[in-house]
């Protein structure tokens, strides 16, 4: 077989898997109910934690970037004094 047919073979493989798993979520939807609302309270859950990463990456960066600027003031400051 060359890449080609290999190639259509895996993407048709994978479509015909991903029509029968939709096929089975589909008929069996009902049995999902409780583990929708797992997923749900999960989701919310890494939302809130994503939130709370966000802010602290932000303080952290504005952090840097004063502890940045005085390093650099007080570098040029050095500077101006050894001229």
């Amino acid at each position: 077989m060359n890449k080609s047919a290999i190639n259509k073979t895996l993407w048709l493989s994978g479509l015909v898997t991903g029509a029968m798993v939709g096929a089975y979520l589909y008929k069996n939807k009902d049995d999902f109910g409780p583990q929708k609302e797992k997923l749900n309270n999960l989701l919310g859950d890494f939302q809130t934690i994503i939130g709370d990463l966000k802010t602290k990456l932000l303080e952290v960066k504005s952090e840097g970037l004063e502890a940045t600027k005085t390093a650099l003031q007080s570098a040029k400051e050095k500077v101006d004094k050894v001229k």
